[in-house]
């Protein structure tokens, strides 16, 4: 395994710094402002990567923080970087995809709680920093209303038990699905509906949200 050299927290001049040709990564317009915002608010906390221009004596090249430059090179004559020595291309474009996309994903329920919680004591106007639209961010705080413990519960409050035979039959085909998170509410409300009209669902939610896309199917087909 090799080892390379990194020199942390060196001030280096913004002019000095480029970013790369190949980096994947894009942002919206609402996520740049946001990287601008937190650094306003906070100042710059996390270091940018780069490595010494390959082509460019003097200069250096960004491996990891290309969006943070360009709000920091708007009001920084000077930038925190760790550099990293002896970097071949390869590996220079490695480097970018690993520190990209092995950051993980926000999940959206625990990151609508998070909101609630920074909502409640803050406010919403007072949240700056974050990529989302206002309405975005109305949709993600809503999501924690929604009592989700109770999803992976019967209507009796009881949990799913594997055992028990009316749960499980050679009949019966799991399908797992994705919705985007400001479409639970509606989904929610369809569910609700579909509750009311039969009297009752079966205490699986599993098999009652079958139940509902099957009484939604039946509506559809039949032009309701």
């Amino acid at each position: 395994m090799t080892n390379y050299k990194v020199e942390r927290g060196v001030l280096v001049d913004s002019i000095d710094i480029e970013p790369n040709p190949w980096n994947p990564n894009k942002t919206s317009e609402r996520q740049q402002e946001a990287i601008t915002e937190s650094l306003n608010a906070y100042g710059q906390i996390i270091e940018l990567l780069v490595r010494p221009h390959p082509e460019k004596k003097g200069k250096y090249q960004v491996i990891d923080g290309e969006h943070r430059l360009i709000s920091l090179s708007n009001k920084e004559q000077k930038i925190f970087v760790n550099i990293i020595y002896d970097l071949p291309d390869v590996e220079a474009k490695k480097l970018t995809i690993i520190l990209n996309e092995t950051r993980g994903d926000a999940d959206k329920i625990e990151l609508a709680k998070l909101l609630e919680d920074i909502n409640n004591d803050l406010g919403i106007e007072t949240i700056i920093g974050l990529p989302y639209s206002s309405n975005e961010l109305d949709e993600l705080i809503k999501l924690a209303d929604i009592d989700w413990d109770n999803f992976a519960k019967g209507d009796d409050g009881d949990e799913f038990d594997e055992n028990d035979p009316t749960t499980e039959s050679s009949e019966w085909i799991t399908v797992v699905v994705k919705i985007p998170s400001d479409a639970m509410e509606r989904i929610q409300d369809v569910y609700n509906i579909v509750k009311d009209e039969r009297g009752t669902l079966h205490k699986d939610k599993a098999i009652a949200w079958g139940q509902v896309l099957e009484s939604m199917s039946a509506d559809y087909l039949a032009g309701k």
